[in-house]
């Protein structure tokens, strides 16, 4: 007596992975069109973010750092350090965007992401200080050292 296991036996021909092929570019590009409004989505949502603004700051500060006098071209302006006051304003934007009840991971990635930024800026511009002030002290140095004393004129 035979046996039916329940196996399913299916024989594919040509035209039917021609189907197939068919079939699953559609869904890439149904998938492609998918991921490309999510994307248009989240970065709306990050520009209409409350501390995007703070963040492009936060940016635009460490490439001055690294530019120095260069960013001037890039942003417009010819300042290359972030005032104190600009500092405090900064600080001042991300606390009331910090006591806002609704916390999203949005809000926290954008959080995180302003304060590694200034945290950065920070251990950039530290050492950078640190050089120009040595490199201001061996040159007063050096001047010192080469100055020559003035003979009293006779006369």
């Amino acid at each position: 007596m035979a046996e039916n296991t329940g196996t399913n036996v299916r024989v594919v021909t040509s035209s039917d992975e021609q189907a197939d092929d068919r079939i699953h570019v559609g869904q890439e590009e149904g998938d492609d069109q998918d991921e490309d409004k999510e994307e248009e989505a989240l970065k709306k949502m990050i520009s209409g973010h409350p501390l995007y603004g703070l963040l492009l700051e936060n940016h635009i500060n460490c490439l001055k750092v690294c530019l120095g006098d260069e960013i001037g071209a890039i942003t417009g302006s010819a300042s290359t350090t972030t005032s104190v006051t600009e500092d405090t304003a900064n600080n001042k934007k991300l606390k009331a965007a910090l006591t806002n009840p609704s916390s999203s991971d949005l809000d926290q990635f954008m959080e995180a992401y302003c304060k590694a930024l200034k945290k950065l800026k920070e251990a950039m511009d530290n050492p950078l200080k640190e050089a120009s002030s040595f490199i201001n002290s061996a040159h007063t140095q050096l001047e010192e050292i080469t100055k020559t004393p003035r003979k009293p004129s006779r006369g």
